[in-house]
């Protein structure tokens, strides 16, 4: 679906590339756009089962209407041009247990009240159970929404976990479902 959505210049570049691959390369199964807010800050917590989560998840945002900010490891932004355009779609870099961690969650808090959709996994990382259940999530997410008041919507996504380590690289079935109930 073409829908119009307000984004700077590297965000367009990222969907004008990613998008084509992302549709010839998985079957989505969307459901669940109707329980995140079109307007006005608010947090998805998603699952985190493979790396390609942030696209098909960034995917599913974008093409519905409402493209998302994400937190990610810093690490990821020192990665010759994925790091530039992450950086220049207004991605927020994390730095994981330093005295700079401290400042992703005030980008986060700042995005949220400034009507963005912020998007987390509230792992901090990929799941290690070998069923892909969630582990234990840190506490930002919780904090964030707690110091804004901005819905908190959970999102469950599965089938991109094909393309875990040592699997297939191909999503045979890319599911994003999220839900205003717990």
């Amino acid at each position: 679906m073409a829908v119009r959505v307000k984004v700077g210049p590297y965000y367009r570049l990222a969907a004008l590339i990613l998008r084509p691959l992302l549709f010839a390369i998985t079957k989505r199964d969307w459901r669940g756009f109707e329980n995140i807010p079109q307007r006005g800050g608010v947090i998805v917590a998603v699952n985190h089962i493979s790396h390609a989560d942030p696209l098909v998840f960034a995917h599913y945002l974008f093409d519905n209407g409402r493209p998302g900010r994400f937190l990610a490891k810093s690490g990821l932004f020192s990665v010759p041009i994925v790091g530039r355009i992450i950086r220049g779609a207004g991605q927020i870099p994390v730095f994981r247990e330093s005295d700079g961690a401290h400042a992703a969650y005030i980008a986060a808090v700042e995005a949220v009240n400034n009507g963005e959709l912020l998007g987390v996994y509230p792992e901090a990382t990929l799941t290690r159970d070998p069923h892909h259940w969630p582990m234990t999530g840190k506490t930002g997410v919780a904090r964030i929404a707690l110091e804004t008041g901005v819905p908190l919507i959970p999102v469950a996504q599965w089938g991109a976990d094909s393309w875990r380590e040592g699997a297939r690289r191909e999503i045979r079935h890319s599911q994003v479902r999220s839900s205003a109930h717990w």
